[in-house]
């Protein structure tokens, strides 16, 4: 944190407004300029509040240039960074980690309280001064107000120093004559700007987790009576206690990860108290003629689960922290009716309407502004406010909460459903490229990098949205062979990554793949024919692809299918997922490009079609083969199938009897096709037992959403250690509880299982979905290199697997992936044999 002195910063500003239209790198479009008779316009605490919107204390409004660009963008309630008499601390680094769910480490200010004092006047002054600039109009009112934030105990806020801090809020004139002078030097036309003394006449109080409750009300008794301010207590998610807390935590909203510790319930202010403590000061400040009234909420005490962040503990706020302090609103309001509440967790712009009718008033904001736009998204909270309270023909915010009550209730029991404030929701990693941001770099679309083939989705989505399918099939086709497959079945990385994420939801890239594919038609053709033959060994995604770009090239592949149907692990996905006639559509697309396809074609060795002529070989014969676990007793009995082994029986139209019971072992997507196809079958709900939570499922989030959708049965934290069977007839699986330990190597944690809680799932069948492996014959006749788990070793820039011209890819080198991986495996052999040969 580095203060910029007041003429310095002034004259950044004026010069490029000047030069740019901007200020502080904020474009002039996102400038807020006050609409005459605005129906969201109040008054709070004596004064006009031109919106009821703005920063909360924290990180966007230590510095005059933060406080500054948020007035710019529309906030008119600053609340000023938290302040205390402790103000030399190390702060840790990082001290904010907000890659989904925001936390915490941070509970004081980087500055000393006297910059702290300059910083807040030297923005006040800068306020006035835009406003003047920005609004030249007389009798346009500046509805802003400042609020001072204060912690964090008795015999620290009634100390000289914080005493004298106040004081410089309450009567600024020390630090803004100086201003006023350099004004009348150096801008004469700002120098009649009236920049009042008094700062703030209001004050939230934060008090760290533990402050007794006598002196939480001392300290509020002394801010309302000695310091006369109007004042606002800071009250702790706590207070809904801790069965109610990891109810909403854990069952409604998924987030099992977090932990509140019992210490945070023992420290805290418990409710009974705080009511207690509510009654009391409100009665007191009626006497003194001043507001009293309550923040909702401080963040959430939680045990720091991520690692990121140094510490015990951290501090939750954004997205699950709204339907906590939501439902904690709806608990005072039940008590206290009239309760002036000042709201800020886990606020967005889809929420903030909802906040201000239910009687919400100011609604500030922090973790949202950390995102992409940063203060400018601040416009959008206005527009949504604006359009709400049109669409309800308020012509007052007042009007607009006229049945908060009534909006509290049904707000709060939405946002327990809402999926926006569940785990599943956000993007699992950041919208972010891996390449180092340089001085001055052409970033990638997130979009693109997340994805293995690097498909062009900006410039397809273009080519959509200017309503041409025929362009948008054509830059598809360019760079991923498998369309069609793509467009229904893709995990979508592209998605996660997809930076529309920070305003609302992201594009739906997989599903304009898929109208690219149904409404666009392309002509592809190949190059000259180069009299090179290539041999492909397996017609799954990986070997198709790599047969798609050899032939594009001017090859003459051949691909040899030992099975009946080209297309792998797509063909035997069930129908409703993926219609057969997708899969055959992008086949056939392929073969139109010369490329023969030979099914029920084993091959023994590679050599073997080199010696027929084939210039290279490329091995995609993935791992086709179930993988039954060795550690469970009884999984040869009857009625127990492997997950590949019943798709493809599905896929035949040849499904085995099932029964009415049936139990799938797994949690990724072949144990939701297989549960899904097997409830169809059965016409009974399937039970899926997975060893960890619905959270560490590999599956698609929608897939599991589908799965339950359709009424089947996930039993989470089991693992099986038995079949029970009947005359040789599966009657039931044996489990045991897990409990989540340690992260294993793949960030997640281990199952562990639990002494003495045997569980019996009764069962008529049991399809095992834990695992696949690769042909063991064709791996041992080939030659070829192999790790441990059965995958084969390949240089990884090439894909070469062996020094004759024999390269391998998909699945085979990965281990079960997905479909756009193979295709990119597919691709780097193409080209690493049009290198060899030197086309």
């Amino acid at each position: 944190m580095r203060p910029t002195p007041f003429e310095p910063l002034l004259r950044r500003v004026l010069n490029e407004y000047r030069e740019r239209g901007s200020i502080l790198g904020i474009p002039g479009g996102l400038f807020y300029r006050p609409p005459k008779g605005a129906p969201y316009a109040t008054r709070i605490f004596g004064s006009p509040l031109a919106t009821p919107i703005g920063p909360a204390a924290g990180p966007h409004t230590q510095l005059a240039g933060n406080i500054v660009s948020a007035w710019l963008c529309g906030g008119r309630f600053i609340e000023l960074k938290t302040v205390q008499v402790m103000d030399e601390l190390d702060i840790p680094r990082p001290c904010i980690d907000a890659a989904d769910e925001g936390y915490n480490v941070e509970w004081s200010q980087e500055l000393r309280l006297e910059d702290s004092a300059r910083e807040y006047a030297s923005a006040w002054a800068l306020i006035h001064i835009l406003h003047r600039l920005l609004e030249p109009e007389a009798g346009v009112p500046l509805g802003t107000v400042f609020n001072m934030s204060v912690g964090y105990n008795l015999e620290g806020i009634c100390g000289a120093r914080m005493q004298r801090f106040m004081d410089s809020l309450e009567d600024a004139s020390e630090i803004l004559d100086p201003i006023r002078r350099t004004l009348r030097a150096r801008f004469p036309r700002f120098a009649d700007v009236d920049i009042p003394n008094r700062i703030a006449n209001s004050v939230t109080l934060s008090t760290m987790h533990g402050c007794p409750p006598d002196e939480i009300e001392r300290i509020a008794t002394h801010l309302l009576t000695e310091r006369g301010l109007h004042t606002t207590v800071k009250l702790n998610p706590t207070l809904l206690g801790k069965e109610r807390l990891d109810e909403i935590l854990h069952d409604r909203l998924g987030f099992v990860e977090i932990e509140v510790p019992d210490a945070a319930f023992a420290h805290d202010l418990p409710y009974d108290r705080a009511r207690e403590l509510i009654s009391s000061l409100r009665r007191f400040a009626d006497r003194c003629g001043r507001t009293f009234g309550v923040k909702l909420s401080n963040t959430l005490e939680v045990r720091n689960h991520r690692g990121v962040l140094k510490g015990a503990e951290m501090y939750l706020s954004g997205r699950p922290l709204y339907p906590i302090t939501l439902n904690l609103f709806l608990q005072l309001r039940r008590e206290f009716a009239d309760l002036p509440v000042s709201y800020s967790a886990g606020v967005t712009a889809d929420n903030v309407a909802t906040l201000l009718a239910a009687g919400a008033c100011p609604v500030t904001v922090a973790s949202d502004l950390l995102k992409p736009g940063g203060y400018g998204r601040l416009a959008q909270y206005l527009e949504r406010i604006s359009d709400t309270m049109a669409a309800a023909g308020a012509a007052s915010l007042a009007a607009f909460a006229d049945n908060a009550d009534r909006a509290l209730e049904h707000a709060a029991a939405y946002a327990l459903s809402d999926p926006r404030h569940a785990k599943g929701y956000a993007a699992a990693e950041l919208p972010k490229v891996t390449s180092p941001l340089a001085a001055f770099d052409c970033i990638a679309a997130p979009c693109v990098e997340a994805c293995a083939i690097c498909q062009d989705v900006p410039e397809y989505v273009g080519h959509l949205e200017d309503g041409d399918p025929d362009a948008a099939l054509a830059t598809i086709l360019r760079r991923n062979p498998l369309p069609g497959i793509t467009g229904h079945i893709c995990t979508h990385l592209c998605q996660a990554r997809c930076t529309r994420s920070n305003v609302d939801q992201p594009v739906g890239i997989r599903d304009l793949k898929r109208f690219a594919v149904e409404h666009g038609h392309a002509r592809l053709t190949p190059a000259a024919p180069t009299g090179k033959q290539v041999a492909v060994v397996g017609a799954g995604p990986s070997g198709l692809a790599a047969a798609f770009h050899l032939a594009l090239a001017g090859i003459a592949v051949t691909v040899f299918e030992a099975k009946d149907r080209a297309g792998g692990m797509p063909a035997l996905a069930p129908a409703f997922r993926l219609p057969p006639d997708v899969v055959a559509a992008d086949v056939a697309r392929i073969a139109a490009l010369g490329v023969a396809i030979h099914t029920n074609a084993s091959i023994a060795k590679p050599l073997d079609l080199l010696a027929q002529g084939f210039a290279a070989v490329y091995v995609a014969t993935g791992f086709p083969k179930d993988s039954l676990p060795g550690d469970v007793a009884g999984i040869g009995a009857d009625g127990v199938y492997g997950a590949v082994d019943f798709l493809d029986r599905v896929a035949h139209g040849r499904p085995p009897a099932l029964g009415a019971a049936v139990v799938v072992i797994g949690g990724g997507n072949t144990a939701m096709d297989a549960a899904r196809a097997a409830s169809r079958l059965s016409r009974h709900p399937c039970t899926v037992a997975y060893r960890r939570t619905r959270a560490e499922m590999p599956a698609d989030t929608e897939e599991v959403a589908l799965l339950l959708e359709e009424g089947n049965v996930l039993v989470e934290l089991v693992s099986p250690v038995a079949v029970v069977a009947e005359q040789g007839r599966v009657v039931a699986v044996e489990c045991v509880r897990n409990r989540l330990g340690e992260p294993g190597p793949d960030g997640r944690r281990r199952p562990e299982p639990v002494p003495g809680t045997d569980l019996r799932l009764p069962a008529d069948a049991v399809i095992v979905a834990t695992g696949q492996s690769p042909d063991p014959n064709l791996r041992h006749s080939w030659m070829l290199e192999t790790r441990p788990n059965g995958v084969v070793v390949v240089e990884e820039a090439t894909g070469r697997a062996a020094p004759d011209r024999i390269y391998a890819g998909g699945d085979l080198v990965r281990g079960p992936s997905i479909v756009v991986a193979a295709a990119a495996d597919g691709r780097r052999a193409a080209e690493a044999i049009l290198a060899e040969l030197r086309i």
